[in-house]
């Protein structure tokens, strides 16, 4: 049978048209493939540049800046990698109910139902999948730590005295630091230990660092020597920094650090701050106030030394009371505000049940003892809430090291 060239016009036009179709193609194709390309492996877990990509909007959106964004995030993925392993060996699951619940007490930080966070994370990006490996792999490491360390789990009611007092004294620690940034690349390695050698020199000197900053720095403070010129919540730092942070004087040095793949950092302290921006009037405190005859005599020092070393809480203060009249000792309560301004000034320097004497009355002498310290505002948090937090501090100093630990074993391989 004959076909007239004519006839074939439309099966040429059609065979184009795929050909251009699949050429338009090649580079979204590659670019999805480069999307989902793994950038690293973490025993037998793959993160891909999908994932990195995905975390680092999700940092985004919550604030979590990070001098290297992508270097935090994949710091975090290869964590939650490791997380999940032991899970695994483990034999614990999260299921869907407790995943559910999950997403909603996360998006409840927000204000927001789990569905309404979900949105607004789409929004910007992030898919729900996303979201709920972030939350699973936060839920089934809790059960790993709450199955590894069982002991931290019981809270007492001395450890929620104890709570309560600290929600009302501890402020927010802030910290001025000056920064040097340095490359890791090989080719710069002799420069850069002399000037590592420089760094360890400066220790205690800032005008040293900042000189040193201002020149082989690659931070955009270079200009400043180095000098951030904010103070910084000691608790916004990462743990790796904060940590260090918590243990050195003004003018010390800290690092190296690795912050990415491309450079290291020294840290260094120049001021320390701890404020207290709570009222007295939000204050509320409750003490004992024995009354004892005779200041400055050496019967009543041998007394005070003996209430010192053997006094350990409120109750105990009462044996010292005996055979003095029924007003010697009494218990006071009231906002910091309201009791009298020369017990409020010696209860300010004390922790739960710790004794002060240094204070006399009409040639008695005084005794004080805190019995608690408490923030007095209508949703005060309740036991279980406080509970909760014990938990959760404990929780997570514990599981800081544990996740170190397999970190440091575990095989890792960048591509």
């Amino acid at each position: 049978m004959l076909v007239s060239r004519t006839s074939l016009l439309p099966h040429r036009s059609l065979a184009l048209m795929v050909m251009l179709f699949m050429l338009c193609s090649i580079p979204s194709l590659a670019q999805a493939q480069s999307m989902f390309a793994p950038v690293r492996q973490v025993n037998d877990r793959i993160i891909t540049n999908f994932d990195v990509e995905q975390r680092m909007s999700f940092m985004t959106i919550l604030n979590a800046g990070a001098a290297d964004m992508r270097a935090e995030a994949l710091v975090r993925l290869t964590q939650e990698a490791v997380q999940r392993d032991l899970a695994r060996r483990l034999n614990l699951r999260v299921d869907r109910d407790e995943l559910a619940d999950g997403m909603a007490e996360f998006a409840a930080r927000a204000e927001l139902s789990a569905e309404e966070f979900v949105e607004a994370l789409a929004a910007n990006g992030v898919e729900r999948e996303s979201f709920e490996g972030f939350v699973e792999a936060g839920l089934l490491w809790r059960k790993v730590v709450a199955r590894l360390f069982p002991q931290l789990i019981s809270v007492s009611d001395a450890d929620l005295a104890r709570t309560r007092d600290i929600v009302a004294i501890v402020g927010r620690e802030r910290v001025l630091l000056s920064e040097i940034f340095l490359p890791t690349d090989p080719q710069f390695a002799e420069p850069v230990a002399q000037i590592m050698d420089l760094i360890a020199a400066a220790d205690g000197n800032v005008e040293e660092f900042s000189n040193i900053a201002r020149e082989f720095s690659l931070a955009g403070s270079r200009d400043q020597g180095g000098r951030l010129p904010d103070w910084v919540p000691i608790e916004n730092l990462p743990g790796q920094i904060s940590g260090l942070l918590s243990a050195v004087s003004p003018g010390q040095i800290i690092g190296p650090i690795e912050m990415s793949p491309e450079a290291i950092a020294y840290f260094q302290l120049r001021a320390r701050d701890s404020s207290r921006d709570i009222p007295a009037d939000s204050v509320k405190l409750r003490y004992k106030r024995l009354s004892l005859p005779e200041a400055g005599s050496d019967a009543t020092r041998q007394l005070v030394q003996r209430i010192l070393t053997e006094t350990r809480s409120c109750p105990e203060l009462g044996t010292f009371a005996r055979g003095l009249p029924e007003t010697a000792l009494v218990e006071q309560e009231g906002l910091v505000n309201e009791i009298p301004q020369i017990d409020a000034v010696e209860l300010a320097r004390l922790d739960l049940n710790q004794i002060s004497a240094g204070v006399t009355e009409g040639g008695r002498q005084i005794i004080l003892m805190l019995c608690a310290r408490e923030l007095e505002f209508e949703d005060a948090p309740s036991d279980g809430r406080l509970r909760d937090i014990v938990f959760d501090r404990r929780l997570n100093a514990m599981s800081e090291v544990k996740l170190q630990e397999l970190v440091a074993d575990a095989d890792i391989r960048d591509f």
